[in-house]
């Protein structure tokens, strides 16, 4: 009896997930958990004896676990993986993210128990853009933590440095501030391990930026921004110089030089039109109209938040229709108009989805003793 990896790996780490166990529970006293996962992953062949010892914990025959799979068999299901793949993808394009969703679950389901990890890897990656889209965040967050600890993600740097770059993101979105610094940092130094694309060391840093300035480092944001703003010019026009122009006008703003960051601002606003890229856009948008309510242009603010409206009704996101509301509020407060600003206050207090950092977010917006927010938080 020999054990064929990595069938047998793939196998375990199936049977083992789905009665809820972990590496440690399944390595015992003689095993380690590093071992399991070099087992799981098909890196390391166990010994028939620990092989049996593995199914035993697992409560199955050895026979299960070490049976080859038909190479044809496996070839017609990593086949029909892909093709579902590319229909998820297909929803994305088309905007139908729920669709999407479901697709992608079906594919994460059906891959746990076949040769197909780098197809089950990216089933996941799209899944947590689509969470994103949703508005589903601790969803995205755990199916990016999941990621982080996945072997292919460990064994490339170019997919370490993506992947800590979204983690870190949606970290801070939740409120884990010291976390999501923690991660911006392996981002950038996974990305400058690289030594190839630019772009992926930009990104990396805008994940660094934002968790910086959001846990109030302002001094350490600034020194980053400065550091971007150089690194952005030799960058290609796109969605990667918009977002970090964005975040370079955040901390101008910040550090109170509202002028430099309205151009910076206004230049990311150029990059990213509707006909580019709708999400960022509508971002950008309204990041743009509260920017410009800040230094008390009310008409210039409306100008763009009538474009995020515009926008926002293509996007179909309830993410994005709370913060248009959240923004509108500001506008109708700085015009003296309090019936329109707790109309659109409610509308963007039943999108939340009932974290704190969002509501908190919300009450800067919203809360009558601040109706314009002065720093980036309010922006992004």
């Amino acid at each position: 009896m020999t054990v064929e990896q990595p069938e047998f790996g793939r196998q375990v780490r199936e049977i083992r997930r789905a009665q809820g166990l972990s590496q440690t529970d399944l390595a015992g006293d003689n095993m380690s958990p590093s071992y399991i996962s070099l087992v799981e992953s098909g890196r390391r062949a166990p010994s028939v004896k620990l092989a049996r010892v593995i199914a035993e914990r697992l409560g199955v025959p050895l026979q299960q676990l070490v049976a080859p799979q038909p190479r044809e068999e496996r070839r017609t299901h990593r086949l029909g993986l892909v093709g579902r793949l590319v229909a998820a993808r297909s929803s994305q394009l088309s905007g139908d993210w729920e669709a999407a969703h479901d697709q992608l679950r079906e594919v994460i389901e059906r891959a746990g128990d076949s040769e197909a990890d780098e197809v089950l890897w990216e089933a996941r990656w799209d899944l947590a853009t689509t969470l994103g889209h949703l508005g589903r965040q601790r969803e995205r967050e755990e199916t990016l933590r999941g990621l982080l600890d996945d072997p292919l993600t460990e064994a490339s740097p170019l997919l370490l440095t993506r992947v800590s770059v979204e983690f870190a993101q949606a970290l801070r979105l939740a409120g884990k501030l010291s976390e999501s610094v923690r991660v911006a940092e392996e981002a950038v130094r996974s990305a400058e391990s690289l030594g190839a694309d630019p772009a992926e060391t930009v990104r990396a840093r805008v994940a660094l930026l934002s968790a910086c300035a959001e846990s109030g480092d302002w001094q350490r944001a600034a020194g980053i921004a400065e550091e971007l703003r150089d690194a952005v010019s030799a960058l290609p026009d796109g969605r990667v110089k918009a977002v970090a122009l964005w975040a370079c006008a955040g901390a101008r703003y910040a550090a109170g030089d509202t002028p430099q960051a309205l151009k910076l601002l206004d230049r990311a606003v150029e990059l990213a039109t509707p006909a580019t890229d709708l999400q960022l856009s509508a971002r950008l948008s309204v990041a743009g109209a509260l920017m410009r309510l800040s230094a008390g242009e009310a008409e210039a603010a409306e100008i763009l938040l009538e474009q995020a409206r515009r926008t926002t009704s293509l996007l179909g996101s309830d993410g994005r229709r709370t913060q248009l509301a959240a923004a509108s509020v500001a506008l109708s407060l700085h015009r003296g108009d309090t019936g329109a600003a707790l109309d659109q206050a409610r509308e963007a207090e039943a999108g939340l989805d009932g974290t704190a950092p969002q509501r908190q977010r919300l009450h800067l917006l919203c809360g009558p003793e601040r109706p314009v927010v002065p720093d980036r938080k309010s922006v992004v």
